[in-house]
């Protein structure tokens, strides 16, 4: 029971279409009766029964007014939480308030049943609202994602896989062909495991494991496949890259149409907490992050997973503050990630005041934080022959016009450069989703799993930046 409950999506499926229809429902009946009692005069017709009917109207659109135009500066003018919002989740703002001063006008007016039928529309309203800005980031897919919860088992894979055990992916392919492979399943496995840090000491939570289908069939030999090492956003975690980012639904897709191949897939902790920013660096305000990812995570997939030693065969990816993780990381360390692949990534690192995380993350070092400025990185390590695909959601036009600083300077160190972004989605996880699908075609077929070379027209709801 508790399982299905926490597995209960939020994005989609029975349960969103139930509480909107509800709060439909409730706020139908207010106003139904209330225009009955108008025409029916139990309340002395009259000023005082249109009242009835008027008042809460009025309310609910200056209510609604009031809230888009407070979620409207909070989003484009003050940009209090650092990125744009989106229209949809502007929308929904003004949507709630006016439901909730609709019900809150009417709980004023009426005693007995209709006042309670009143408070529960505020309860529904506030849930609807909050639900459909949910749905417009992708960010909590289910109810147990709201509580940092899961139902991904814990599995022990130290030791998987040898390296004297591991063949290329086209001589397993050879192998698949001659009936030497057998029992491919038809959907890959997701384990929650714990990386060691060993070199890093950091504090990170379990890390999340995606092994596509052609790492579990039965066989002598297991092919060495790609590894894309994933990031979430800031708040987030392993979990949420999974949940929000639909990742096992995609990477089956992708095996599924490829023979059992996909790569395998690494949701690290870069984070530690929920509330920590580490900026992907090592300092003394929360560990050593950086370590932890290019180390500690890199050095225990070559050894203990059926993964690619060589550094094409890799990748860093991301959404918002890990994306621009992915870039700096990415960028910094090109002999072990060939392909990039951020959305909605920011200009540079930020937590505070620049001179405050200089003096708190760095130390004092201008120049250490410099080379983690994404851009700098890039210059910092041309020429360079890295793949980066880079997307942004089409309403944050803020990370548009990031994309638009950071390509040219790629472009000019040499790297092969995609930039992209998904239509209709803003600074959310649907436009991670559009990226990624993109990302890992092009990955695949630069890592030998494909053999058919993606064109960004199949791929309707991108549309690519011109720089």
């Amino acid at each position: 029971m508790r399982a299905w409950l926490m597995n209960i999506s939020l994005v989609d499926g029975w349960f969103p279409a139930t509480l909107f229809s509800i709060t439909a429902v409730l706020a139908a009946i207010l106003l139904g009766i209330a225009i009955w009692e108008t025409v029916g005069g139990s309340r002395g017709g009259g000023k005082r029964a249109i009242a009835v009917v008027a008042r809460p109207m009025v309310i609910a659109v200056i209510a609604g007014i009031v809230g888009l135009v407070i979620a409207w500066l909070l989003s484009d003018v003050f940009v209090v939480f650092g990125v744009e919002l989106g229209p949809r989740v502007i929308a929904w703002s003004g949507c709630g308030c006016a439901i909730i001063g609709f019900a809150v006008s009417h709980a004023m007016l009426h005693r007995g049943a209709l006042r309670a039928v009143a408070v529960i529309l505020v309860a529904c309203a506030v849930l609807s609202a909050a639900t459909g800005i949910d749905q417009a980031y992708g960010e909590y897919a289910t109810i147990g994602s709201l509580f940092g919860q899961d139902t991904y088992h814990e599995a022990d894979l130290t030791g998987m896989a040898k390296r004297s055990d591991l063949i290329s992916v086209t001589q397993w392919k050879q192998e698949k062909a001659d009936g030497s492979v057998s029992n491919i399943p038809a959907h890959g496995e997701v384990s929650k495991v714990n990386i060691p840090a060993t070199t890093s000491h950091f504090e990170a939570r379990k890390a999340l494991v995606y092994l596509p289908p052609a790492a579990l069939a039965t066989a002598k030999h297991k092919p060495a496949l790609p590894v894309i090492l994933m990031m979430s956003g800031q708040p987030g975690s392993p979990g949420r890259v999974f949940a929000a980012g639909g990742i096992q639904t995609m990477m089956d897709d992708y095996a599924q149409h490829h023979g059992g191949l996909a790569p395998i897939v690494i949701a690290a902790d870069q984070l530690g907490d929920d509330s920590h920013n580490t900026l992907c660096v090592d300092s003394p305000v929360y560990g050593n992050a950086l370590t932890y990812l290019t180390k500690d995570v890199v050095n225990w997939v070559k050894a203990n997973l059926p993964a690619a030693q060589q550094a094409q065969d890799w990748a860093i990816a991301g959404f918002s503050q890990g994306a621009t993780c992915s870039l700096q990381i990415g960028a910094n360390h090109p002999n072990l990630f060939g392909t990039i692949i951020p959305t909605d990534s920011e200009l540079k690192p930020t937590n505070g005041s620049e001179s405050s995380m200089i003096s708190r993350f760095f130390q004092g070092d201008r120049a250490a934080y410099e080379n983690q400025i994404p851009v700098n990185a890039i210059r910092n390590h041309a020429p360079s022959t890295q793949t980066l695909v880079i997307g942004a959601g089409e309403r944050d036009r803020e990370s548009v016009r990031n994309v638009e600083r950071i390509v040219p300077v790629a472009q000019q160190a040499g790297m092969h450069v995609t930039a992209v972004e998904s239509l209709g989605n803003a600074h959310d996880w649907h436009a991670v989703q559009d990226t990624l699908w993109y990302g890992l075609a092009v990955f695949g077929y630069n890592t030998g799993l494909s053999d058919a070379k993606p064109k960004l027209v199949d791929y309707p709801n991108l549309k690519r930046i011109s720089i």
